[in-house]
């Protein structure tokens, strides 16, 4: 992958620089010029000069977004932006975990700051810590899903601290800023877009497809009404079973309900399944439909939209539907003052989200872990007798048809399921008042408010106790915003400050039901049909942060520039207040350096100093109220003691980049290097319990981190008819924990459902995965044991989840009216844990536990013996499989390196001679994400598809549905 690095980069240079000068300078290059030095979005929605910067920004526009058929504004910036990572796993709808330069908190937040329209958009996750760490639970996603890809203008990437100070502790890891569509003055605008696209399943567990259900070469027998027959295991819920045999007759799980007579006491072959498991899944389908009116009246614009999106997933019933309506206007009252506002609805409507990890409603689970590979899934389909009793391959017994550990598959997605709702308004309204043309002040009210409501149902006749759960979320947050402006040039000199204050205002409060000892009436799904009395729970927190901030920038000849900013935060959840002060200046040398074939350049550095908070309640130390126990209400300490005088972390960040366009902008170039370390950081330590707590919350602890941003954009052919487009992005980030506390090593963010850990490791990048590796002789050799087995290590590290490095090279042709675009998106390095992996070869569902198809001749493990001799000891096939679960960890653990074929576009122009006068114009396109994937350590496991939220908990694979592929087609209309 390094000679591959080093390739794409020379690739890039080398035909930049032949290929550009045998190019014509066409008069189009100066505007280009004009555009690399142009105005660009910045902090607090401010528009500034480009040259101006002295930090690290990047700007894609939303047609990147919204051709490739993106239904989620964030996962659609992966390998578009250089130092940003996403990992966005395929489940319906699911969490896009987005980080930027690495990451700077044990356990507090690391993703950026989302900002649209100006509006901080709150992006919780509400995925339990078991849903995360892989041991089953619902995807609900973040509340990011609710941006509109169809609305997006322009997104602006503050990719450090000297980038997003002026937002105070909450932007400590950059921000990303989504700026919509507004209607253009003395325009009218009508655009109706309509698509639809197909998503199929594409990496997926390659399993076994030689031996049947069960523990054993043979099946077992049992004498039914008189008669002899073959039976299986039906409890096993393992495929250690016979091989397939097509003379090998025998019963099978369905054969025993007289109501479904064709198949009752009827032998059928020991055979292959005709219908596998990928039969089960089918063909996800998404629409898209987009109306939007822009429109001038005079003084004032307006443009409204409206966008349906219906999507259906690969597991069936899996569902869901949103509508975005937006409102974005602005008007001149009178020649000094102008109003503007922009107000958001989403309604989004989720249906039985597919269950994810080691659970009891996880059909991954069932399919690639535990289960017997000669289940027929059309047989399957009939999950339900007459009686609405339960059918399931894993019966207790023949003649017990309770299920012993598995529900069948289509009982789980028809019976067990899950609805989930949010109603969400956010926007913003503000006046702008014009003193003079050098001086303005302006105020503003943002605001961000939804309730959403969770649901789930398991069936009475599931394998897990019935049980109804209803939650209820409600979450707001409102800033008020009051700054003053002036922009003035003296001379050589200019000068552009402002100064401001910030008022927000954060509430959340969540009810949560369920019901207790199963459910009285089957299908009766409320909280007064539980046997015992319905269990309630409730949670209620209000912070308030009280800001002043400022920003002066100084210039001289358009060349040199100096900014200051100051941000002066008072928080309701800390003692002391914090002032995070920035610096940053820039030097346009491309203004002196008089070259032709510098068209510009600018060399810039920065500094910043942010603190990051933490949650409400975290200085004091709350009794916790219990579950009554005989009637009788219990009153207790928390595990955590909390510290009255806790700090807040600091994060200093340090960077320093040069921007440069060169051979009259065919070729441009953004490199920046930074170094960052967070102190003070938050952990909950633990401690001597003796004390009356497991952990008490305190400052301790430093990260670093430091790396390299690259971008470079070559235009290697333009002219009137042809154009080719290059850009490549690159970011490689160097994280390590440098202390904790003490002589404390290890700090244990989660464990998997059965084996490894995650930790922070002193001295080791975050998020080390804490396991058993091989234990080998002087010689490299692995070591086995008396019994053959593999020796295991004490535990170590195994890899860290962060990666070595990100690229993305994405090409751009147009010819004429017909345009094609293709991203390439690299990851080289990281780890993560797979429990598929590890019980997948325990139960005998993978394809390498076949031994490709001579498990009866067992294996002997290469390696040595203690004594330096070569192996020779057997195993059978099956007690090889349990080892994977009972010994060397390190057999799961897998290199998180990908190269994914990430989008591919072709768009169309129809020529007006074919459109007429009815429309403006017509663009038809056609789209494929994910299209493939290669340099994958395990074949059947996609390393995006290991994440079950957003937070820090990643890379622990508890059971993940295949990863897709998607393809489809988009028509716009303009009138």
């Amino acid at each position: 992958m390094k000679k591959l690095t080093a390739g794409v980069l020379i690739l890039v240079l080398s035909s930049s620089f032949v290929v550009v000068q045998a190019q014509q300078t066409k008069p189009g290059d100066t505007l280009k010029t004009q555009e690399i030095e142009g105005v660009v979005v910045t902090a607090l929605g401010i528009k500034r000069e480009k040259k101006a910067l002295g930090y690290a920004s990047q700007e894609i526009k939303g047609d990147i977004i919204s051709d490739a058929g993106q239904t989620n504004a964030v996962s659609a910036l992966s390998g578009n932006v250089a130092g940003v990572q996403v990992t966005a796993p395929s489940t319906m709808g699911g969490s896009t975990r987005i980080t930027m330069r690495g990451i700077s908190s044990i356990t507090g937040e690391n993703r950026p700051l989302i900002i649209v329209d100006g509006v901080p958009l709150d992006n919780s996750n509400v995925n339990d810590i078991d849903t995360q760490r892989g041991a089953g639970g619902r995807d609900y996603g973040d509340a990011s899903f609710d941006i509109n890809p169809d609305d997006i203008e322009s997104v602006t990437v503050l990719k450090g601290g000297p980038a997003a100070a002026l937002y105070g502790s909450r932007a400590g890891n950059g921000a990303i800023l989504y700026t919509t569509k507004s209607a253009k003055k003395g325009k009218t605008d009508v655009q109706f877009n309509t698509g639809v696209s197909f998503e199929e399943i594409y990496i997926r567990p390659k399993l076994q497809n030689q031996y049947g259900g069960g523990s054993q070469f043979t099946l077992p027998t049992q004498s039914i009404n008189g008669t002899m027959y073959n039976i299986q295991e039906y409890q096993t819920d393992a495929s250690w079973g016979p091989k397939y045999d097509p003379n090998l007759m025998y019963l099978p799980w369905y054969a025993f309900d007289p109501e479904f007579s064709a198949d009752y006491l009827k032998p059928v072959p020991f055979v292959a399944p005709k219908n596998d498991v990928d039969s089960f899944f089918k063909t996800g389908v998404a629409y898209t439909n987009n109306l939007s009116v822009a429109k001038s009246f005079g003084d004032t614009n307006v443009r409204l939209s409206y966008t349906n999106t219906n999507i259906s997933g690969i597991v069936p019933t899996s569902k869901i539907k949103k509508d975005n309506f937006s409102i974005n206007l602005n008007s001149k009252l009178s020649d000094k003052l102008k109003a503007d506002a922009v107000v958001n609805y989403v309604h989004t409507e989720g249906f039985n989200r597919p269950e994810v990890g080691y659970g009891d409603n996880s059909v991954a689970q069932k399919f690639y872990q535990f289960g017997q590979r000669n289940l027929d899934f059309v047989k399957l389909m009939d999950y339900k007798l007459a009686d609405g009793s339960q059918r399931t391959w894993n019966r207790t017994s023949w003649d017990n048809a309770a299920p012993k550990y598995s529900d069948n598959p289509y009982w789980t997605i028809f019976e067990n399921t899950s609805a989930d709702n949010r109603h969400r308004f956010f926007g913003n309204a503000g006046l702008t008042y014009n003193i003079d043309k050098h001086f303005y002040i302006t105020g503003k009210v943002y605001a961000d408010l939804y309730s959403q409501n969770i649901s789930s149902r398991v069936a009475v006749g599931s394998q897990a106790i019935s049980n109804y759960t209803l939650e209820k979320r409600n979450v707001s947050e409102f800033n008020y915003e009051g700054r003053a402006h002036y922009n003035n040039n003296f001379g050589d000199f200019s000068l552009n400050a402002f100064a401001g204050f910030n008022i927000r205002d954060n509430k959340m409060s969540w009810l949560r039901g369920t019901t207790v000892g199963g459910l009285i009436i089957p299908g009766l799904y409320n909280l007064n049909n539980g046997i015992e009395n319905s269990l309630a729970t409730n949670y209620d927190s209000h912070s308030s942060v009280k800001s002043v901030f400022g920003s002066v920038s100084l210039g001289y000849k358009d060349m040199l520039f100096v900014e200051g900013t100051g941000r002066n935060d008072w928080f309701s959840m800390l003692n002391d207040d914090q002032f995070y002060p920035s610096v940053t200046g820039s030097f346009v040398f491309s203004k002196v350096l008089n070259a032709d074939w510098l068209s510009f350049g600018k060399i810039r550095a920065g500094w910043s100093n942010i603190a990051l908070g933490t949650d409400p309640y975290n200085r004091l130390t709350y009794t916790e109220i219990g579950l009554p126990f005989n009637g009788s209400p219990q009153y207790s300490n928390p595990n955590t003691s909390n510290d009255p005088n806790i700090k807040p972390e600091l994060k200093v960040t340090q960077e320093i980049g040069i921007e440069a366009s060169l051979f009259k902008n065919r070729v441009s170039l953004d490199f920046t290097y930074y170094d960052t370390k967070s102190k003070d950081l938050i952990i909950a330590l633990p401690i001597d319990p003796a004390t009356g707590y497991l952990f008490k919350r305190i400052n301790a602890g430093e990260m670093t981190n430091k790396g390299i941003e690259a971008m470079v954009n070559v235009v290697p052919i333009r002219n009137e008819n042809f154009s080719w487009n290059l850009t490549w992005n690159f970011a490689r980030n160097r994280n390590r924990l440098v202390n904790l506390y003490g002589d404390l090593q290890n700090y244990v963010l989660t464990n998997a459902p059965f084996r490894a850990q995650l930790v922070a490791q002193v001295g080791q990048a975050y998020g080390t995965i804490l396991g058993t590796d091989f234990v080998y002789d002087g010689n490299g050799n692995k070591v086995v044991d008396e019994n053959g087995f593999y020796k295991a290590s004490d535990l170590k590290s195994l890899g860290s989840i962060l990666p070595e490095y990100n690229m993305g090279f994405r090409n751009t042709l147009k010819y004429k009216s017909l345009s094609l675009s293709f991203l390439i998106d690299i990851q080289q390095g990281g780890k993560y844990f797979s429990t598929t992996h590890m019980w997948g070869m325990y139960s005998g569902m993978l394809e390498e536990s076949a031994l490709g198809g001579n498990r009866e001749a067992g294996i002997v493990l290469a390696g040595v013996k203690e004594d330096g001799t070569q192996n020779d000891i057997l195993l059978d096939a099956q007690t090889w499989g349990s080892t994977y679960y009972n010994t060397v960890d390190a057999q799961n653990v897998f290199d998180a390196s990908y190269i994914k074929l990430r989008d591919v576009t072709i768009g169309y122009e129809l020529p007006k001679s074919l459109i007429g006068n009815v429309f403006e114009g017509i663009r038809i396109s056609a789209f494929a994400r994910n299209v493939f994937a290669w340099n994958l350590a395990n074949k059947g496991i996609d390393p995006e598809n290991t994440s079950y939220g957003s937070g820090n908990i990643q890379g622990m694979e508890g059971g993940s549905l295949p990863s897709t592929r998607t393809f489809g087609f988009n028509v716009n209309f303009k009138f």
